[in-house]
């Protein structure tokens, strides 16, 4: 924040930085395309716009640390806290109803859970294979395989690795990726790099566990709703 704001102005925007970061998010996300936008904070406000700062780029670029100027139509009549935050909180409104046509929940996934059962004996299969692939001549020699024997040992162990390597990629992508967008776990974050780490190593078991975190929240806010 600029040094020469006046104490109330830089009270003003510490306010709305500290109490609103969700809005802001939604804000940078809705006007300014930043869709993994972090630790949003307000600089700068005037009667025709807003300045939120904030780290890990957008959609487009991967930038450290970069800031979006989005304008207030129709422009405020006066800095007062009350109608800033009112505006402030109906432009969240009207960014929030939009975002939720796109396919976003409004629930926020932030745990992870780790694998287990039959989810870590195949987390644990998966990455034997991926060390046996890693050593496929001198496995087959520990093993005491002949040539034509060694042949198909390494021929199947590589086509077992390429086939979890294309179905995993595959996974990711097309579900897993975009279940974590939907349900507003962040890129880049720890919870983010959990989940897809996970996914690559053991496949289908994270995106059932992360299902089943979404069914429990869902049930939760359900039975919130019913006892208000």
């Amino acid at each position: 924040m600029d040094p020469s704001t006046p104490p109330s102005h830089q009270r003003l925007l510490t306010h709305l930085t500290t109490t609103h970061p969700s809005t802001l998010a939604r804000l940078l996300e809705h006007h300014a395309s930043a869709y993994d936008a972090q630790s949003p904070h307000l600089t700068a406000l005037t009667p025709t716009s807003l300045t939120i700062a904030y780290t890990n780029g957008s959609a487009s670029s991967y930038i450290l640390h970069s800031s979006k100027t989005i304008p207030l139509s129709p422009p405020l009549a006066s800095l007062s806290p009350p109608e800033v935050e009112a505006r402030l909180l109906a432009m969240d409104a009207a960014a929030e109803a939009v975002i939720a046509r796109g396919g976003r929940s409004e629930l926020v996934i932030k745990a992870y859970r780790a694998p287990r059962g039959w989810q870590l004996v195949a987390a644990v299969w998966v990455a034997c294979v991926v060390g046996a692939y890693a050593l496929e001549t001198r496995g087959s020699e520990l093993l005491g395989l002949g040539e034509r024997a060694g042949w198909w040992y390494r021929v199947g162990l590589g086509t077992a690795f390429w086939v979890l390597v294309v179905l995993h990629v595959g996974e990711s992508v097309g579900v897993l990726l975009p279940m974590l967008w939907k349900y507003n776990v962040r890129v880049g974050t720890g919870v983010w790099w959990l989940w897809v780490g996970s996914h690559i190593v053991e496949g289908w078991g994270a995106i059932m566990r992360f299902r089943g975190i979404v069914r429990e929240e869902e049930g939760r806010r359900a039975k919130e709703g019913k006892e208000e």
